[in-house]
């Protein structure tokens, strides 16, 4: 005599739903479970990014998720902005940045100091794009880690670079 297993106690309302969902879904096994295996890697990154984070003293806000985007989170230190990280669903890592906008009166000596600061940015692992806009220049600079080595240190050493490549603008620009 064949016992049948009985489920009633292993019941999970998550999986239940999402069960259901992927019932009624119109897409392929394969598609269902490319999607599903997203959801899990972000689901696993925002638990390392904000146990991170938090470990490093700093606060996230603004996530935003989308089709280009797994994660984006605005870094904050006390009151103080200071990047972001972000990773996209195909990277093999998370990006680690910040923003710095040049006014048009400093434009001229962001020109001047352009080469130096890409140098000494270079140097640091900090990756800079300059872009101009109509009334503005846009400093863009970025640092990767990927997945496999992020953690509380490398995070902080990238923080560290980045900020003081931020530094490195306000002295050499303003």
């Amino acid at each position: 005599m064949v016992s049948r297993m009985r489920f009633d106690n292993d019941s999970n309302p998550l999986r239940d739903q999402i069960f259901d969902v992927l019932r009624k879904s119109p897409s392929s096994a394969d598609e269902d479970l490319t999607a599903l295996l997203q959801c899990a890697a972000h689901i696993r990154n925002r638990i390392i990014v904000e146990q991170t984070a938090k470990e490093c003293g700093l606060r996230l806000s603004g996530l935003r998720v989308n089709d280009e985007l797994e994660l984006y989170y605005d870094l904050k230190q006390g009151r103080h902005d200071v990047g972001y990280i972000s990773k996209g669903w195909d990277d093999p890592g998370f990006r680690v940045g910040d923003l710095v906008q040049v006014p048009k009166a400093n434009i001229p000596a962001l020109k001047m100091h352009a080469y130096a600061l890409l140098k000494f940015c270079a140097t640091r692992g900090v990756v800079v794009t300059i872009e101009e806009k109509t009334d503005l220049v846009e400093i863009q600079m970025d640092s990767v880690i990927y997945s496999d080595g992020f953690n509380r240190k490398v995070f902080e050493q990238v923080l560290h670079y980045l900020n003081v490549c931020v530094e490195k603008v306000e002295e050499l620009i303003w």
